[in-house]
């Protein structure tokens, strides 16, 4: 490790800083340094952003989950694959970022952070989000755009303090608004307004659609209201269907 590296981290450990800010250091691996002799057990907001890490270190002897009082923690801009499962230690966490790396997924143990508040994974891979996030029972904003999610998970909706979601820039194909199962006072208030303006309803099923619709053209004369354009055949009609599901079994006839 450079000297100047390890001359900044003796000096926070000598000295007890609360703040640690090793940003644009071109790191690309977590620093042991951090952990060992007891680590900076005192340690509240540590900034490792625009760096060049692909991990965070997981040693039998040495984990990030060592940095018991850790609060404010900002991995942004690495080159981060993987979030190891003992970052759900850090039970002290108010704010986690993750955003511009190269998730694909989030472990589990994310949902054991139950002091979160602010969680970003914008522009990275994920596919979909741990099923223990609901557990999270502090968490009040929630930046997820630019990944690759096709849904919004129905647990989300039981995030007790949630008041800003943020999905944009994914392959969202439907969001869980499916009343029967939710009263639209237990939603997060940005997706409760959402309630109010839906593109459409799916001419097959009904259900309110948000983020893509499917046409399905009809010419009139193959329907039982050509009758009512007589002489205009080239007519048609446009039913817009929530999924490529409704799409393929929608029939006018039906």
């Amino acid at each position: 490790m450079a000297s100047e590296l390890c001359k900044t981290i003796s000096e926070a450990k000598l000295e007890r800083h609360k703040n640690l800010f090793l940003n644009y250091r071109n790191l690309h691996h977590f620093p042991l340094e951090l952990l060992k002799d007891e680590g900076l057990q005192y340690l509240e907001r540590l900034y490792m952003k625009r760096n060049s890490l692909t991990t965070l270190v997981r040693q039998p002897l040495y984990s990030i989950g060592s940095l018991v009082k850790l609060q404010f923690l900002d991995l942004s801009d690495n080159a981060l694959e993987i979030v190891c499962p003992e970052i759900g230690r850090l039970r002290s966490l108010r704010h986690l970022r993750l955003a511009n790396n190269q998730l694909k997924y989030l472990p589990a143990e994310v949902g054991d952070l139950r002091e979160l508040q602010t969680l970003d994974i914008s522009t990275n891979r994920l596919i979909t989000l741990p099923e223990r996030l609901h557990m999270c029972l502090s968490l009040q904003y929630l930046t997820a755009d630019r990944n690759h999610l096709w849904y919004v998970p129905r647990h989300l909706c039981q995030l007790p303090s949630l008041n800003e979601l943020s999905m944009a820039g994914n392959r969202l194909a439907f969001l869980p608004l499916d009343l029967n199962f939710l009263t639209p006072i237990s939603l997060p208030k940005s997706l409760l307004e959402l309630l109010h303006c839906p593109l459409g309803h799916c001419h097959r099923c009904s259900q309110p659609m948000f983020t893509i619709v499917y046409p399905k053209l009809f010419p009139l004369r193959e329907t039982p209201m050509a009758g009512l354009h007589q002489g205009r055949t080239t007519v048609s009609f446009v039913a817009y269907c929530c999924s490529t599901q409704c799409l393929q079994t929608f029939d006018l006839l039906s």
